[in-house]
């Protein structure tokens, strides 16, 4: 008995002293930012500060926005700690411009990263890529979105929102004027028919019940899953382990994207036609001696533009109008923009560029919603901040949080309004630079931004030329998906939609 006794004794001595280590372990990395003179914010002594992005109580852009308002207006940057591992969240403008732009030496690469041994499709593309790679296929990829590339594409987006048009009306019965629409659900089907050009070199039509395959399968390959939701915001907060957690890109769509993506390679290659389009980019890419890229690591360029091209636009447009529903006034005069300048100029680019109102609506939508609304980087070497006398280490993670950057009353005045004309010509050169960045800034700066813009645009004309839009009262407020790192909405999304 009494050897059985020491036993027991030795078994909890020894759990006693690991978890006593290991609280003081965790004790000492919660100190990492105190100890460097750096602002920080109470946390939960496991959780750090995002203890309610691990109950799924908001999503992981809210909560970081959040912490970026509730520091003093004092302090340029926060220190934060997701679990024990801390994390540098920049405020202040000049600061921002100075680690996005002028420093951008020594912050060239994203911390996120989807590298994984089960998908090289995920850990190879220009989002993740790091210098100098990256600049290299950044160079390349550039003029596929040129605004005359994208002038190329209008006719191409103007059938597509015209297929989306005659679907929403098929949602009409004969007798009736109002109907309440899925949204996203419509927004996805055009926002894949465009991008799957661009990316894929192939045109198809998800409003057609006959040929909807490619839209099944990009709804399989990259729906929201709480598995999904876990691997995403492990690969953005501690990519360290995205190598053996991270899933597939294209999930279980995978081969046949791979498919597609050969398909219309080879054709290329038979018939040497040229299109400008990604696919052109990819062969030369292929055929180059400084940038060798062969297999998956070709397909991971399309399937990355295909992916974040399909989801930002379609937030953009569904909170775009979900803002819209709420402010009546603010619809009908872009109403009455739209169908001036179509009167005036018809269904043409020149139309849309004439649209200055609806492009104040948008970027009123994208300031209060960045579809990408965490801006992240990573120290590659000390990095001393200009007029202080922090270090930022090595390998420290530094993050902007838009939703905290774009409701700084600091930067825009009563923040929480809806107020398109901040961005007339009239009050436009007012705001600061790097204190509006819904596409980033300085060299890593979205190279879709254009291609965005125009289809989330067109979508929009098209809508709101024929159809007053208002909020059903059923729809779960602004409809954020808690469960995504990035700012989407939720898949059952609805408005209301009136036949004028």
């Amino acid at each position: 008995m009494a050897i059985l006794n020491s036993c027991f004794f030795n078994i909890f001595l020894t759990i006693a002293t690991l978890v006593t280590f290991l609280l003081l372990y965790v004790k000492y990395r919660r100190t990492y930012w105190q100890r460097r003179g750096v602002p920080t914010l109470p946390a939960h002594w496991f959780f750090g500060n995002v203890k309610d992005v691990i109950q799924f109580k908001k999503s992981p852009s809210i909560v970081i926005g959040d912490l970026h308002s509730e520091a003093s207006d004092n302090d340029d940057v926060l220190g934060i700690y997701i679990f024990h591992k801390p994390f540098l969240l920049l405020r202040n403008a000049e600061l921002i411009k100075q680690i996005l732009i002028k420093d951008f030496d020594y912050f060239p690469d994203r911390y996120f990263t989807a590298q994984s041994i089960r998908d090289k499709i995920g850990s190879s593309n220009l989002f993740t890529m790091h210098n100098p790679e990256w600049r290299q296929m950044r160079t390349k990829i550039s003029p596929v979105f040129s605004s005359g590339k994208m002038k190329k594409l209008f006719h191409l987006i103007g059938e597509t929102a015209g297929s989306m048009i005659k679907y929403l009306e098929q949602q009409f019965s004969h007798d009736a004027k109002t109907k309440t629409i899925f949204v996203r659900d419509i927004a996805l089907r055009y926002t894949t028919d465009i991008i799957s050009s661009v990316a894929f070199g192939i045109k198809v039509n998800s409003f057609d019940p006959k040929t909807v395959q490619f839209f099944e399968k990009a709804q399989e390959g990259t729906r929201i899953t709480f598995l999904r939701a876990i691997q995403f915001s492990v690969m953005f907060f501690f990519p360290q382990f995205s190598k053996w957690i991270a899933g597939q890109m294209l999930g279980s769509s995978t081969n046949y994207f791979r498919k597609i993506f050969w398909n219309s390679m080879d054709t290329r290659n038979i018939t040497k036609a040229k299109r400008g389009d990604l696919i052109d980019s990819l062969i030369d890419l292929k055929n180059e001696n400084d940038l060798k890229l062969e297999g998956d690591e070709l397909v991971s360029q399309a399937a990355i533009f295909f992916v974040a091209g399909r989801e930002s636009s379609v937030t953009t447009i569904c909170l775009t109008l979900y803002e819209l529903a709420k402010h009546p006034e603010i619809q009908k005069r872009t109403r009455e923009e739209i169908h001036e300048k179509l009167k005036e100029h018809g269904m043409t680019y020149e139309a849309f560029q004439s649209m200055k109102y609806l492009n104040q609506v948008i970027s009123e939508t994208l300031r209060i919603y960045p579809p990408a609304p965490l801006i992240d980087r990573i120290c590659v070497k000390d990095y001393k901040i200009p007029g202080t006398e922090t270090v930022i280490e090595k390998g420290t993670p530094v993050y902007v949080a838009l939703t905290g950057l774009h409701h700084d009353p600091r930067y825009f005045s009563n923040p929480q309004h809806f107020d398109p004309d901040r961005f007339s010509d009239k009050n436009k050169d007012n705001i600061k630079q790097c204190t509006y960045m819904p596409f980033g800034d300085g060299p890593r700066v979205c190279v879709g931004v254009r291609l965005g813009l125009l289809q989330s645009s067109m979508a929009l004309i098209a809508i709101l030329k024929d159809y007053e839009i208002s909020l059903d009262p059923t729809c779960n407020k602004d409809g954020i998906d808690v469960r995504n790192v990035f700012l989407t909405v939720t898949e059952d999304f609805r408005l209301n939609f009136t036949k004028l």
